[in-house]
């Protein structure tokens, strides 16, 4: 059970890097759908932490805790595009703090 549960994280933190890299992607080429990559960005981080909640999962183990920390931030502070300022470099900070965590993952699985 406990290693279907960090397969489980593993996924997550998999899908929201995919959903960030789309979204750098769209602020690289200005592309027509950045808006929407944008929202499905917000609405995965915003049900991931709404799920946590729910069910009680940052308590599961280490990388959970540290997945819905991260999660908690982006709550506080989304990742916008900035009007001034290096966008993509926050954004490859961003996603460096999500590969920790997966990379300490993978350790275990």
């Amino acid at each position: 059970m406990y290693h279907l549960e960090l397969h489980n994280l593993e996924q997550r933190i998999m899908k929201l890097l995919n959903l960030i890299e789309l979204y750098k992607y769209g602020i690289m080429t200005e592309h027509r759908d950045k808006l929407k990559f944008q929202k499905e960005l917000h609405t995965y981080i915003e049900h991931d932490y709404n799920d946590f909640i729910q069910n009680n999962l940052q308590h599961n183990s280490l990388f959970h805790y540290n997945y819905f920390n991260f999660l908690s931030n982006q709550i506080a502070d989304p990742m916008d595009e900035f009007t001034i300022g290096n966008t993509l470099k926050h954004i490859e900070i961003i996603q460096g703090q999500l590969l920790k965590i997966l990379k300490s993952l993978s350790f275990i699985l």
